[in-house]
């Protein structure tokens, strides 16, 4: 094999796993909830679809580009040391050029398509060079570091000048934040044997769970104030139980009630329109 055609080939392996492994994982929610709320705002379906092929590739990069970030840490964390994370460890030359390639073909595409996806181009690679680079590895600044990851990521589902939009933006921030605190919780004795300073990690367990649940209250708050009472819905997720042991399940739970009341939100700002 030639070694251009090896090199294309672990191109093209590289971005079907990230794509294929955060999907198992259920990771790429981001998309639903961008392309339903372009469609609630009521764009077309044609702008609607370069969107939906536009969050596609953004979420390749930023997963990838956490990856490329995080493969030595992986590569020592209790079961992450799998056949994906070795061959990336292998080919990370390539992984990071695959990067560049993503992000300048966002770059074009939010180019051609508007100055609002160009900006979001940009603004997720700040994000997440920032987020997967340093913020990760500090309590707190991980949390909101996610957080403005679900508003940047939100981006893609409406023109900036959509104040409805950035409204529930906001809501998809707050809702990251409490996620990411889940996520931690959840990885919290692979992180710390890898010794990854994550919020769980270092403020505990019983903190991080405390703190998710202020954090979802926070959101149920905000979404019954500013979208419609309806939101406060959100406060159901305070009995979902967070403990590293069940955070697996208290994640996909709380992914239910999100999804659900994030839906009908929705449907009633359509209603409304």
């Amino acid at each position: 094999m030639k070694p251009e055609a090896s090199t294309a080939a672990a191109a093209w392996r590289i971005a079907a796993d990230v794509a294929i492994y955060r999907l198992r994982k259920r990771e790429a929610g981001n998309l639903v909830t961008s392309l339903t709320l372009a469609a609630a705002l009521g764009l077309l379906w044609g702008d609607v679809l370069t969107r939906a092929l536009f969050g596609a590739l953004l979420n390749v990069f930023v997963y990838l580009v956490n990856d490329c970030f995080d493969v030595a840490i992986d590569l020592k964390a209790p079961g992450r040391d799998n056949a994906r994370t070795r061959y990336l460890a292998a080919n990370l030359p390539v992984a990071w050029g695959v990067c560049g390639a993503l992000g300048l073909g966002l770059a074009f595409l939010g180019a051609l398509h508007s100055t609002g996806l160009l900006i979001t181009a940009v603004v997720n690679a700040v994000v997440i060079v920032a987020y997967s680079g340093a913020l990760k590895h500090r309590p707190g600044a991980d949390l909101v570091a996610m957080g403005a990851w679900g508003v940047s990521m939100a981006m893609v589902g409406f023109p900036l000048g959509s104040r409805t939009g950035w409204v529930f933006a906001g809501l998809l921030g707050l809702l990251c934040m409490v996620t990411e605190a889940v996520q931690v919780l959840r990885d919290e004795p692979s992180d710390r044997a890898a010794g990854v300073r994550t919020t769980a990690v270092v403020w505990g367990a019983r903190a991080t769970s405390r703190l998710a649940k202020v954090l979802l209250l926070g959101a149920a708050l905000y979404a019954a104030l500013m979208l419609h009472p309806v939101g406060a819905a959100l406060a159901l997720g305070v009995f979902v139980p967070m403990r590293p042991e069940r955070a697996s399940q208290s994640w996909d739970a709380l992914r239910v009630l999100f999804g659900a009341t994030w839906l009908t939100l929705l449907a009633l700002h359509m209603a409304h329109r």
